[in-house]
């Protein structure tokens, strides 16, 4: 009885941990696009600046390198990061958005943008979600968690029954 109690509540607490695994993807989700959008300002602006000098975008961030103002030089250096940045996070955003509930937690782990990973780290509020994904989630912590504690009870009893008792005498 005792371990069918300790599995219930083992199996709530995964399930709450588990589910919050889809909340934070969301909020890190949401903060990937507002990157995204924000960067794509800049993006479009430096484009439309090399297209009216009629240059293409490497033509353009090769220009900076020719220059022989350091500061130039350096300024072509954190507007080729910057626009890597970007291809790199609207990759990332554009991946998420057409993953999977499987796929996601992988894309996630493998792909994610450490600086925004880590300031959606600093924000995260938990929640339950109570969306197919989140419930899914948190079914899989339930039986996990349960399952384990369960296994753990059943192997303890099966060690505290088997083993022979030793006599006083």
């Amino acid at each position: 009885m005792l371990t069918r109690t300790f599995s219930l509540i083992a199996g709530l607490g995964t399930a709450m941990l588990a589910c919050q695994m889809p909340e934070f993807m969301q909020q890190y989700h949401q903060r990937l696009g507002g990157a995204v959008q924000e960067l794509s300002i800049v993006v479009e602006d430096f484009d439309r600046d090399a297209q009216a000098q009629g240059l293409s975008r490497s033509e353009a961030l090769d220009s900076y390198s020719i220059s022989s103002q350091p500061f130039i030089n350096t300024r072509g250096l954190s507007m080729t990061r910057t626009l890597d940045r970007f291809e790199h996070i609207n990759a990332h955003y554009e991946a998420l958005s057409d993953a999977n509930i499987l796929t996601r937690p992988v894309l996630l782990a493998q792909h994610s943008d450490k600086q925004l990973m880590n300031g959606a780290w600093q924000d995260y509020k938990p929640a339950i979600p109570t969306t197919p994904e989140g419930i899914v989630y948190g079914l899989v912590g339930f039986l996990f968690g349960g399952g384990l504690v369960a296994l753990l009870g059943k192997a303890y009893r099966r060690l505290r029954h088997g083993k022979p008792e030793i006599s006083s005498t």
